[in-house]
């Protein structure tokens, strides 16, 4: 209702133009019962009431009515429009906020939330809630005001007989209010059961090599038949109900319709009322029984979408964990030292995945981070453009912790090469220059021959401006890692970090990268984590993780000197080699 009362004064305006227009439709059935009781006094006493006194109103009566009807549609038209102007601005409001809120959500919701579902609440749920805002507020403004005019009218006529079509109204509402009791969880379960098929669909389609691979094609054919079936089994159990509650509504109708005629003929016998009030009130009472009848589908159309509003609303309200301080300043440019001080976190609670880091990164230093699947690697880097906060501990950059200055100035400045590439569906040009939206084809350019990607990209018939399918589906994995380094140095961060960037590539183009990157390493604080110690013995220092704390901290040459963790992963490597082994970390996996 918020976003609708952002526009009150068109709304003020739609709710008088209703109010004039409901009024005008009053004019048509009321010359219309005078036309009859002239008729009718005609027949009783032709000769006080001649007929050509009902000849000469004729005209007039006909005009107004005629005029009457015009000027109804055309208000008819004003409103329709209006109301519908505010639906659309009020979901186009609804809409942004919702996407707004998405992207500001913490990456904790996202390792929760299921895309199906969150795609579910996007779509259906605003639809159903745009149905609302565009004729459930404007259908019970209209029914409150057409109910207040018709009810003036009919106790106007006779109040005995309006008293008796009074009385299905308290049993409709009882009816509508005990519909609304039942459905609404029926409808929420609905929402998110089609979440759930959502989801599945999202998850199969992705991973359809997968499927096809291991032949299980009819097991997850089977397994959506389930799901459709439960979905299916919701909406028949709703549909029941939606038609049932109507029907005793139209019982209730109708007694009181045959009621009505009962005592109505009697008052007409008995000179009580005339023919044409009679008629009238007829007419009246229909209109005064259709808007609690049409309650009934204001009552299933509520319902769905407030089932549809609480997933929505509940989304939005739920208060990402890492967000700006009020007081946030904003980062200068850095130098790039990095500071991890007594760090831990935690994404379960009691179940540390790092605990107690103590490490100083000098600005221009390059750090290689090495540790088994699940040692905390990538979470460690996390931690730094802040995509979580750290349970306890502080990280710090150029002295400023991370928590205390704005998340845009922290990670304008900070490159990232993450492991799971993610191309969207746009040019080679535009994911590389994703950043910096204006930057320069020479720029662009000059970063992708960094990366050792310029070769194949020009291969390509359209070149820079190759679309790259979604999720850059066109491209192999190396070719896809070596974009997404161009689109991390295009940013030209003072720190820059690659977790198991070039995993998918070969030896020789990784070589090739390597020596390009090592020139743009200079002056730039730089983490690898790599499955690869032909990238590591370079680096300025080596760190080791194991089960989330620092085993080993040096340079190639003290670990070797160690004879630990990183001289047992080194012998390993060796041995491989001679037997003709790709130049790989076995043990050292490539997530954490």
């Amino acid at each position: 209702m918020r976003y609708m009362m952002q526009y009150w004064q068109i709304l003020v305006f739609v709710i008088a133009v209703m109010g004039v227009t409901n009024y005008i439709q009053l004019i048509e059935p009321q010359i219309t019962a005078d036309i009859i009781n002239d008729i009718q006094d005609w027949i009783t006493d032709p000769i006080s009431n001649p007929s050509q006194i009902i000849m000469d109103k004729l005209p007039t009566s006909v005009l107004i009515i005629i005029v009457s009807i015009v000027i109804s549609a055309l208000l008819e038209y004003v409103r329709r429009y209006a109301i519908q102007y505010i639906g659309q601005k009020a979901v186009f409001n609804l809409r942004n906020d919702l996407y707004k809120s998405l992207q500001e959500k913490s990456f904790s919701f996202y390792d929760e939330a299921q895309t199906g579902q969150l795609m579910s609440r996007v779509t259906h749920d605003v639809r159903s809630m745009q149905r609302v805002m565009s004729m459930w507020f404007a259908s019970f403004a209209n029914i409150s005001i057409s109910y207040i005019l018709v009810l003036g009218l009919l106790l106007s006529i006779n109040y005995r007989l309006t008293l008796l079509s009074l009385i299905p109204a308290p049993f409709v509402l009882f009816v509508s209010y005990r519909y609304n009791r039942v459905a609404r969880p029926l409808h929420r379960e609905r929402r998110r059961k089609l979440g759930d098929i959502e989801s599945f669909l999202q998850q199969n389609i992705t991973g359809i090599r997968v499927v096809r691979t291991f032949t299980q094609e009819g097991r997850e054919t089977e397994k959506y038949s389930e799901k459709n079936q439960e979905y299916m089994g919701l909406n028949l159990k709703t549909i029941r109900y939606r038609a049932l509650y109507p029907n005793l509504n139209d019982v209730f109708y109708s007694l009181a319709t045959v009621a009505l005629y009962w005592y109505g003929g009697s008052f007409l016998m008995g000179n009580t009322i005339s023919l044409g009030d009679l008629l009238l009130f007829t007419r009246m009472m229909m209109r005064l029984m259709q808007p609690l009848r049409f309650i009934s589908m204001l009552t299933s159309m509520y319902t769905s979408a407030m089932a549809g509003a609480e997933r929505v609303f509940g989304m939005m309200d739920q208060e990402p964990d890492v967000k700006d301080r009020p007081d946030a300043i904003q980062l200068p440019p850095l130098k790039g030292e990095v500071l991890f001080e007594n760090v831990s976190f935690e994404y379960i609670k009691g179940k540390l995945v790092l605990e107690n880091i103590n490490l100083t990164v000098q600005p221009g230093e390059t750090i290689a981070i090495l540790g088994a699947t699940g040692s905390g690697k990538s979470t460690m880097i996390y931690l730094l453009p802040r995509f979580y906060d750290v349970t306890s501990g502080r990280v710090l950059i150029d002295g400023y912790d991370v928590r205390e200055v704005s998340l845009k100035s922290l990670r304008k400045q900070i490159g990232i090469s993450l492991q799971e590439v993610f191309l969207f569906s746009t040019t080679i040009k535009e994911n590389i220059a994703y950043g910096r939206p204006d930057t320069a084809l020479s720029e662009i350019i000059k970063v992708a021959k960094a990366a050792q990607a310029h070769e194949f990209i020009m291969s390509f018939p359209d070149g820079y401006d190759t679309f790259v399918g979604e999720r850059g589906a066109t491209l192999s994995g190396g070719q896809k890692q070596r974009i997404a380094i161009a689109r991390a140095l295009l940013m030209d961060p003072k720190i820059l970090i690659m977790d198991a960037s070039t995993s998918f590539v070969d030896t020789e183009t990784e070589s090739k990268i390597q020596k390009a990157l090592e020139a743009l390493f200079k002056n730039r604080t730089t983490l690898v984590i790599t499955q690869r110690l032909s990238t590591i013995k370079t680096a300025n220092r080596i760190i080791i993780l194991k089960d989330g704390k620092i085993g080993e901290a040096g340079t190639h040459e003290e670990l070797l000197a160690k004879n630990g963790i990183y001289t047992r992963i080194y012998k390993t490597q060796f041995a491989e080699e001679e037997l003709g082994v790709p130049e790989t970390i076995q043990s050292t996996g490539g997530g954490s």
